[in-house]
């Protein structure tokens, strides 16, 4: 084990001729002594003397005469002087070399422990020094190497390596250590911007020697230089150390496919520094299979500093790892957290691509955070994660991530292969005043990204900052409770990128403070509450729905660029809420819970043609303007869309105002709509189009008609400009049987505008009803009925087609036709006003048009076929004027007054008194016709042209008098009245057959020329 030869002892194998073989080996050789192996020519003949041990020492006096002298050092320390030692000259120390950069001077073979002092004076004069050994070099002492001189350690590394146990200082010299051992750096190294290059087989460390419980501050390593390691299954370690980046900066570089990282403790950084592990694209899957591990509790970066970390395995193939690691990085530090401290302008890059192999012998994702992170300085930390098609996938273990000081930590992802992050716990992020993003980008691939950018089922909460959650090209499923701080910026997103269908499938959210839902579509399974202050865009591509609840007591803006909003839950809104959606083919706005605006407008909008909005809830405005704008608008259950909430009376100041206006081209209805308290209320036609209320088959048989309801509002309207507006649903106007409400009855009835006007259904009112088609004409169905209770009826077009009846119980009804045509069904009122001036009456057979009062009904010509019927009648025809067989004109205790230009008489026209004149043409009383004056008289007046009265017709006057005055006359009919006085200018005639009677007073006939061949009776 120790082989020992002491200082004066000589062994001596020389020959005369030819010298021996000496060998003095030992575990620990001490060498003090001499060897002597001459021959005849000691250059000749010489002999041979091998001098080696595991620890190999040689005396400073000792002598070796041979032709050949193997020294085998295993271990070479540098020391400083020891006391005794009689000799550090440089000559002994480094015999070999000439300190050139292509012949450094390189250590005596035969001393085992170097001087530091020798070395240090060699290195000042920037001479180039090669330290070798086969097993271990130690740095026992400090060296300088100067400014200029360059430090070569060698080690052939048979199971042992390189120790850096003391400083090595330089204000500009070169340190180089090649070592196919491993190399363990203890100490100092600080070369200014000298070189720091290092090359080993096995692993590398800069860590504290017997304890790694070290100052950071107290390890520094200053240089620039390349470190790379080559050796498969090694580590690289960094453990309490600063590493300072001089000049282009350090290197740490690997491309073996199983080396592992170890960082721990305290790590400060200044300069640039890069630790790249870029494995070899030529390994197969299971050569890669060594994960690295960040232990670090405080990582500081120095202003203007950059640092970067790769572990890159730069292959795609793949199989099953089995119990093999992925390669991936694990980030823990269990005591204090992961904490980064980058300082503003300074950026830390990790960009991890791990193992695209998986397994099935254990569970988790290749990137593992384990810990608390945060983040403070005001630099910003970057994570790129990467993958081909099946790698990567990120576990997110941690219960805080805490951003500060305008900080930014990023976490970039392109993960394809399964879901990139995975939140496993509840997470809490705090970025006040700084930036956090959790996101999945495209990258140069356009492969698609099937799974989550984030998954989890885990409540997250953000307390402040700009924050940035969900993927560019993928999905994420969110499921948890999301609770947004007041200070909080927060945009999740998931968008379409190569195909379609992404999504984010959120849980419950609350929020104090701004959130923005973007991306493709957004399904928030839970409820959605929008404090005060708050504010919540949802701007999507296609779609946006929400299970639950929606309460917005902010401002709430969700616009669709191209899909529709699905909320099935109520709505409440104390803020400002618009919602715009443009839908696609074949979609459909759906809310179908109670909404409830206590405060502010509400808008909701579909913007796209053949659109569909669908209400299936009550909605309840109490202040400001509700508007609900769509091509279509399906009421799909029986609902109330009122003006007050929660059973607040509707307060009629100007601060409590509720308008609601319903902008569309078909309302549908699949029940009733009641629409109630608003201060205005308009259903109008979209965009320039034409208005349809309810369905077509509303009223037709075996169907249900039904019903829009303007209950309690003071100005309802229904409109489409110079549009057509449709009514095939009932439309009720009403104060709801109450007094009290609304300020009692302060509505003012309902007003209808467009072109032309449809009702194919009833109109009840309790108001007014104005009808105006100015423009063109308004048409009633058959069997339909407009009434009213109090108010009147006014219907303005310029042709009017009333088949339908108009009711006004104690108000008036106005019909006015500015065109060619006006047909009227049934109509009554107090009083009737009907009036065409322009164009012609019709009054349909079996029709009754009745005033309790009067009738007024006049036109350019008329064809009277029903009945009109009032205290007084006025008919009247700028030109012709027919009344029908089987038609009544009936004047019940007035005047019955038919005035025309021609008249053709062949219905009935009773009053008290009655007067039928024709102003410039002729009039016929026809066959059928009956003429009677119930108290007064009956006159008749054709005076500029020809009177007749046809056999079968009838005049009378039960009282009073008949007066018949024309130019001509011609009498087939009966004439019957106490007085009868018949004035032709003319030529009057009678026929056989006919008969005047004057039953109890004159007749008088005054004629020009006459021809009487009929009866003809009086008293006198």
């Amino acid at each position: 084990k120790k082989t020992t030869l002491e200082k004066g002892s000589t062994i001596n194998v020389s020959g005369k001729e030819k010298g021996g073989r000496a060998i003095v080996w030992g575990d620990i050789a001490l060498i003090n002594g001499n060897i002597n192996a001459q021959g005849s020519d000691i250059v000749k003949t010489g002999g041979f003397v091998e001098t080696s041990g595991h620890d190999l020492f040689i005396g400073d006096n000792v002598i070796v005469d041979a032709k050949e002298w193997l020294l085998d050092p295993e271990n070479v320390s540098i020391d400083a002087p020891s006391a005794g030692r009689d000799s550090i000259n440089e000559n002994e120390e480094y015999t070999l070399g000439t300190g050139d950069r292509s012949d450094p001077k390189k250590n005596n073979p035969t001393k085992h422990s170097l001087t530091n002092s020798t070395l240090e004076n060699i290195l000042q004069r920037g001479t180039f020094v090669n330290i070798s050994a086969s097993k271990h070099i130690y740095v026992n002492s400090s060296i300088n190497i100067g400014s200029s001189g360059h430090l070569t350690l060698s080690g052939e590394g048979k199971s042992g390596g390189i120790k850096i146990n003391k400083d090595i200082t330089s204000t500009g010299g070169n340190l180089t250590i090649n070592s196919k051992g491993w190399v363990d750096i203890h100490s100092n190294i600080s070369l200014g911007t000298g070189f720091l290059n290092i090359t080993s087989s096995d692993s590398v460390a800069f860590e504290g020697g017997l304890s790694k419980n070290r100052s950071a501050a107290d390890a520094q390593i200053t240089a620039q230089g390349t470190i790379k390691l080559t050796g498969e299954g090694k580590t690289f370690r960094l453990n309490n150390v600063s590493l300072n980046g001089t000049g282009d900066g350090l290197n740490i570089i690997s491309a073996a496919g199983n080396l592992s990282h170890k960082l721990d403790g305290e790590i400060n950084v200044s300069g640039k520094v890069i630790i790249n592990q870029t494995i070899n694209n030529n390994l197969r899957f299971w050569q890669a299979s060594a994960d690295s591990y960040w232990n670090v509790s405080s990582f500081n970066l120095k202003e203007g500093s950059t640092f970067t970390f790769v572990k890159f395995v730069n292959f795609n193939n793949r199989g099953d790892l089995s119990n093999r690691r992925p390669a991936g990085v694990i980030f823990r530090n269990s005591q204090s957290g992961v904490n980064f401290n980058v300082a503003k302008g300074s950026t830390v890059n990790f960009t991890l691509k791990p193992n695209e192999g998986h397994s099935t012998k254990y569970k988790g994702n290749p990137i593992q955070f384990k810990s608390n992170i945060s983040l403070t300085g005001g630099g910003e930390v970057r994570f790129n994660l990467l993958s081909n098609l099946s790698g990567g996938g990120v576990d997110m273990d941690m219960d805080l991530i805490n951003v500060s000081g305008g900080s930014k930590l990023i976490f970039n992802s392109s993960i394809r292969g399964r879901d990139a992050f995975k939140i496993n716990k509840d997470l809490t992020i705090n970025a006040t005043c700084s930036t956090f993003k959790l996101t999945q980008n495209n990258d140069s691939f356009r492969n698609d990204f099937k799974y989550n950018a984030i998954k989890t089922s885990h409540n997250i909460t953000i307390l402040g900052g700009e924050v940035a959650l969900g993927g560019n090209g993928s999905s994420s499923d969110i499921s948890g409770y999301i609770n947004i701080s007041s200070g909080a910026n927060v945009t999740i997103q998931a968008d379409d990128y190569v195909t379609n269908g992404r999504k984010l499938t959120l849980g419950n959210i609350s929020t104090q403070g701004n959130l923005s839902l973007i991306g493709t579509s957004v399904d928030i399974k839970g409820s959605l509450s929008v404090k005060e202050g708050a504010d919540f865009k949802g701007t999507t591509r296609d779609n946006l729905n929400i299970t639950g609840t929606f309460t917005n007591n902010g401002t709430s803006i969700i616009n669709i660029k191209q899909g529709v909003v699905n909320i099935q839950g109520d709505i409440t809104n104390k803020g400002g809420l618009n919602i715009t959606t443009n839908a696609r083919s074949n979609q459909k706005t759906i809310i179908n819970g109670n909404i409830t605006n206590n405060k502010g407008d509400l808008n909701i909008t579909d913007n796209k043609d053949k659109a569909e909005i669908q209400i299936g809830g009550n909605i309840s405005q109490k202040e400001g303007n509700l508007t609900i704008s769509s091509d279509k608008i399906n009421i799909t259950k029986q609902i109330t869309i009122k003006k007050g909430v929660n059973g607040e009376s509707s307060d009629s100041s100007t601060e409590s105002q509720a308008n609601l206006t319903i902008k569309t081209k078909e309302l549908k209805l699949v029940n009733d709509l009641n629409i109630s308290g608003f201060d205005k209320a308009e259903i109008t036609a979209k965009n320039g189009s034409d208005l349809t209320i309810g369905n077509s088959n509303d009223g037709n048989s075996g169907a249900e008609a039904k019903a829009v309801t303007f209950n309690n509002v003071k100005d309802s309207k229904i409109s489409a400009g110079d549009h057509n507006v449709t009514l095939n649903s009932k439309v009720e106007i009403s104060n709801g049987g109450s007094s009290t409400e609304n300020n009692g009855d302060n509505n003012t009835g309902l007003a209808i505008n467009a072109k032309n006007v449809t009702v194919n259904n009833n109109i009840t009112s309790n108001k007014t009803v104005n009808i105006t088609a100015l423009a063109g004409d308004v048409t009633t169905k058959t069997g339909t009925t407009i009434n009213t209770t109090t108010g009147n009826v006014n219907v303005n077009a310029k042709t009017g087609d009333i088949k339908g009846g108009i009711e006004s119980k104690s108000g008036g009804v106005t019909l006015t036709a500015t065109g060619d045509t006006l047909a009227v069904g049934n109509i009554s009122g107090n009083t009737v006003t009907i009036t065409a001036d322009k164009g012609k009456l019709t009054t349909q057979a079996d029709s009754t048009v009745s005033a309790t009062n009067g009738v007024t009904a006049s036109s350019k010509s008329g064809d009277i076929g029903g009945t009109i019927s009032g205290n007084t009648v006025n008919v009247s025809a700028s030109g012709d004027l027919t009344t029908k067989s089987g038609s009544k004109i009936e004047a019940k205790t007035g005047e019955a007054n038919v005035t025309s230009a021609t008249g053709t008489i062949d219905g009935t026209i009773s009053g008290n008194t009655v007067n039928v004149t024709a102003n410039t043409g002729s009039l016929t009383v026809g066959g059928s016709a009956k003429i009677n004056a119930t108290g007064g008289a009956a006159t008749l007046t054709a005076t500029q042209n020809t009177l007749t009265t046809k056999a079968g017709s009838s005049i009378t006057s039960n009282s009073g008098l008949v007066g018949l005055s024309a130019q001509d006359s011609n009498i087939e009919g009966s004439i019957n009245a106490a007085n009868v006085t018949l004035n032709t200018t003319g030529t009057l005639t009678t026929v056989a057959g006919s008969d005047i009677k004057a039953t109890s007073g004159t007749l008088v006939i005054n004629a020009k020329d006459a021809k009487l061949n009929g009866d003809a009776s009086g008293d006198s």
